[in-house]
């Protein structure tokens, strides 16, 4: 006999719309729904739990009060909404597997960010996105999803397919996602090494730069984000007041190469070799000998960032 499908409370959050406060209110105090439970205790959710929940929110969203109408059977719920009976949630591309939460395809998931993107579905991006932490590791996600997507994001744009807009709401609803990662899991600071991380001067993309905070972060360290487009001496005022064990900048563009050239050499000489660089981001292997030249180095990938965040201090 199959398994049924089994669902955990995040997933059936960002699925209905509803907090995970509420999905336990709701069965706690007026049994809505009854979810199974794993040998930990967690609450599992059936695909009618979820389908009932949705009834449920619609319900109440047209003015019923849930302690009233949480004993009805579907069909009077669906009556209630105006509604044919059968499920009422907007389709989702995630696909069911036995006993455990919906496995999803990373190239599900960078269509369907694609799909959103262009629809200018601000909402519809943000929750594939969410989806996408049930089953992948955060690290996963920025390298497999949000990098591909925002570099054929890129190249759309160079081809004429897509308009500023398009690019704006992706870039804003990444940088949201990408830094409700990093306040969610914020470590003790107590015991971790402090690192700044910014986008330099004329660096107005600050994606890459969070990126590099949120592995940071999961590589045991506390970043403190500055932002983008920081000149050097602020650069260097910010090591004089937090006292970091390193500094990682990102380049995402290739600008005025002499430019970016004397910036490097300029925090050099204001660090006075009290704190070490790193430079990573889709344009920082075009300046490597600049880089090199002025003391830093040069981190182009995930994998050599890693290597470099686990070197002694």
């Amino acid at each position: 006999m199959p398994k049924v499908a089994v669902f955990p409370i995040g997933y059936v959050s960002i699925t209905t719309g509803l907090s995970a406060h509420v999905l336990r209110a709701w069965e706690r105090r007026y049994k809505a729904v009854k979810p199974g439970r794993s040998a930990s205790g967690r609450r599992l959710y059936s695909q009618e739990d979820i389908d009932r929940l949705a009834l449920l929110k619609r319900a109440v969203a047209k003015g019923n009060s849930i302690s009233q109408i949480a004993g009805l059977d579907d069909a009077t719920l669906a009556g209630l909404t105006g509604l044919p009976p059968g499920p009422h949630l907007s389709e989702t591309p995630y696909t069911a597997s036995s006993g455990a939460a919906p496995v999803y395809a990373i190239e599900d998931i960078i269509d369907t960010c694609l799909q959103a993107m262009a629809a200018l579905d601000d909402a519809g991006l943000h929750q594939t996105l969410q989806m996408a932490t049930l089953n992948h590791s955060r690290q996963a996600i920025i390298d497999t999803v949000i990098v591909p997507f925002m570099a054929e994001i890129g190249r759309r744009w160079s081809k004429g397919e897509l308009r500023i807009v398009h690019e704006h709401l992706a870039s804003s609803v990444v940088n949201a996602f990408l830094g409700n990662m990093l306040t969610r899991q914020k470590k003790d600071s107590t015991r971790s090494p402090r690192m700044l991380i910014a986008a330099p001067a004329g660096q107005w993309c600050f994606l890459g730069a969070l990126a590099v905070a949120v592995t940071a972060q999961d590589q045991g360290w506390e970043p403190v984000f500055l932002g983008p487009d920081l000149p050097s001496e602020e650069i260097a005022a910010a090591r004089l007041a937090l006292n970091p064990q390193l500094i990682a900048l990102s380049i995402t563009c290739r600008t005025n190469d002499a430019f970016v050239e004397s910036e490097f050499q300029r925090l050099s000489h204001l660090l006075e070799g009290q704190c070490p660089f790193i430079v990573g981001g889709f344009a920082s292997d075009m300046y490597r000998s600049s880089i090199e030249a002025a003391g830093g180095e040069c981190c182009p990938t995930t994998d050599c960032l890693i290597e470099r965040f686990a070197k002694p201090l």
